[in-house]
């Protein structure tokens, strides 16, 4: 699969935004909870806080942690009833013995008992607690005297155990039952009050929790392809041990309309084709412009704004499920929504690229128009001998100078032998040398001197070359100097295809001189390391090479010509020049690309100038 530089631009941009989402999602979700811990009227008696990591493939399971705090009265009444169960020494004190013979039958309680849709198991020993380590699990319960309000706080680790692949977790009533119920059958306190239940959940897998019936509390979570983090913060009226609000959320262990990995590999394709979309739409935009004209033409910034904006909402709603919640109540943006979301912010995108380009495309000056800038020189300091009525510039010797016989217009030599017809009057200019050659790509009749190498023929309606240089043929050039070759890599240019050429002269001076325009990139064999699009010409099998398999693996039917035979075996040395081009030339085979070699062949000795021309499927001899 070959990824295209427009591609992998496009993924790049791409991941500062999801990084940027999902900073959001977590900032979010972190103020959403504070505020949901504080946002309380009055003081809970009992605050149960949890902690669990759950995976959720083939059952419900893992491990956490339980801290249960008693507050004011409750903490004086639950101590006077420890004391009534476990003051052995009758002292009104609880000593650390005492302690941990109530956390051992607390304990023996809690274990089994059901929280969060998973069954306990308490992994804190409380038999084997020493007197001293009672202290780290406990605040507030030794050596308390029994009329103390200061919190009594318990703490405790567990594993948790879940089967089943669907059910409802009654969250109030399970919490009530578990603690308060342990509680009462460890002391004898039966608990009326309020209770505060904050509860964070970690859950790797395809499991999740889906329709919470809230009835005051809170819910906040983060989807992650991983997984859920889900928090869960509720304060409610204990009588009796039973709540009038009794909350619940269900839990799927696959559920159809809320797995996250779906939603995931959704909003990942519609992405991808987002952040194409605005390079895609300026292309096409580009190609509406007179080729004179494309150079003026600029990508529009609100299109790609707007590809941004939807990327980022889109996936701060796939990691916040809950964020509409406080303006819909109870909402939750279930994973099957983003099977209609990402083609809906597809189709927005797309229509509003289209928009913006189509309006921008009023603005396209008519090819007619044709701008001309010509500098004058002061008479008494020219030597020209005029100006070329075809390309407006000097003529600056009179030997390039070629008169109209028939209406007396002046102009260049090379520039009347391309356009074969006088631009004033229509005369023939070269009419022994001048046939009419039907254009293979618009259809239309026009005159070329017949004298010139087929692959140099080109239209002048449509600019189309009339020989097409093919995809996966490799060429050897031999002339004095490359202009055959640059006509070929021209004439590949525009006809759409990148190519590139790597040449030891300087860049700008061949890229004018051979007229290549924005067409084909230009790369200099230079030992200077100042410019990026330097190639250094000591290192064929690493700068070189890397440079030019790089163009040509991630460009599909890419055009590849190498320029300065001479500098390279002179640095070099035939041998490894050979080797350099023999696999220039498998790599165009296999990624069906071209490979266009100039030389001289006064540069070799006939034997190397064999070895080298076994090498390429066409040999263009102009000598």
């Amino acid at each position: 699969m070959e990824i295209s530089d427009s591609s992998v631009g496009v993924m790049r941009k791409s991941v500062p935004v999801l990084a940027l989402t999902i900073f959001a999602a977590f900032f979010f979700s972190f103020t959403g909870q504070a505020v949901s811990q504080n946002d309380h009227a009055t003081e809970a008696d009992i605050v149960v806080e949890t902690r669990m990591q759950m995976t959720s493939v083939a059952s419900l399971d893992g491990s956490g942690s339980i801290k249960v705090t008693f507050k004011g009265d409750t903490a004086r009444e639950c101590r006077q009833h420890i004391l009534s169960e476990f003051d052995s020494s009758m002292n009104q004190v609880i000593e650390a013995d005492e302690a941990i013979d109530f956390l051992v039958a607390f304990a023996s309680e809690i274990d089994g008992s059901l929280y969060w849709g998973v069954t306990l198991s308490l992994t804190t020993d409380f038999l084997n607690v020493s007197l001293t380590e009672v202290a780290d699990v406990t605040d507030g319960l030794v050596s308390q005297s029994w009329d103390s309000t200061d919190d009594l706080v318990l703490r405790m680790d567990f594993d948790g155990n879940g089967e089943g692949f669907s059910k409802v977790i009654f969250i109030t009533q399970t919490t009530i039952n578990t603690v308060c119920g342990a509680l009462r059958d460890s002391t004898g306190y039966l608990f009326d009050g309020v209770m505060r239940v904050e509860h964070r959940t970690i859950s790797f897998g395809f499991g999740s929790f889906v329709s919470p019936e809230i009835a005051s509390g809170s819910i906040q979570e983060i989807r992650t392809p991983a997984g859920v983090v889900l928090w869960y913060s509720s304060q409610f009226e204990v009588e009796n041990s039973t709540s009038a609000e009794n909350e619940s959320i269900s839990y799927e262990q696959f559920s159809p309309i809320e797995n996250h990995q779906v939603a995931f590999a959704i909003l990942l394709i519609c992405s991808f084709i987002i952040m194409r979309m605005p390079g895609q739409r300026f292309q096409k935009f580009k190609k509406l412009h007179p080729k004179r004209y494309r150079k003026y033409a600029h990508p529009k910034q609100s299109v790609r704004a707007i590809a941004v904006l939807l990327v980022v909402a889109t996936w701060t709603l796939y990691a916040l499920p809950f964020l509409l919640s406080p303006v819909i109540e109870g909402f939750l943006l279930y994973s099957i929504y983003f099977i209609l979301l990402g083609p809906v912010a597809v189709m927005v995108q797309y229509t509003a690229s289209r928009v913006v380009y189509d309006r921008s495309a009023l603005d396209i000056p008519e090819d007619t128009v044709i701008e001309v800038r010509q500098a004058m020189a002061p008479e008494e300091e020219s030597e020209a001998a005029g100006f070329c009525t075809v390309c407006e510039r000097p003529i600056d010797l009179a030997d390039e100078l070629h008169t109209c016989e028939a209406c007396g217009v002046e102009m260049h030599i090379e520039c009347g032998e391309r356009a074969q017809a006088c631009p004033a009057c229509g005369a023939i200019l070269y009419p022994q040398d001048t046939r009419s050659i039907e254009c293979r790509n618009c259809g239309e009749s026009f005159l070329h001197a017949g004298q010139e190498d087929p692959y140099s023929i080109q239209c002048t309606r449509c600019g189309a070359f009339q020989e097409e240089v093919e995809a996966g043929k490799n060429y050897l050039i031999v002339d004095r100097d490359p202009t055959m070759a640059y006509r070929m890599m021209r004439a590949m240019g525009i006809s759409g295809r990148a190519a590139m050429a790597i040449t030891a002269e300087f860049p700008g001076k061949m890229r004018e001189a051979h007229e290549l325009g924005e067409e084909v990139d230009v790369r200099w064999f230079s030992e200077s390391t100042t410019d990026i699009d330097n190639v250094n010409p000591h290192d064929l099998e690493g700068d070189a090479m890397e440079t030019a398999s790089t163009f040509l693996m991630t460009t599909k039917r890419a055009g590849l010509m190498i320029d300065g035979m001479s500098l390279l075996l002179e640095l070099n040395g035939f041998d490894k020049v050979l080797a350099y081009v023999r696999r220039l030339n498998d790599l165009a085979v296999i990624h069906g690309s071209t490979i266009l070699l100039h030389t001289d062949k006064s540069e070799l000795e006939e034997e190397q100038f064999k070895r080298l021309s076994d090498e390429f499927d066409e040999i263009h001899d102009y000598l």
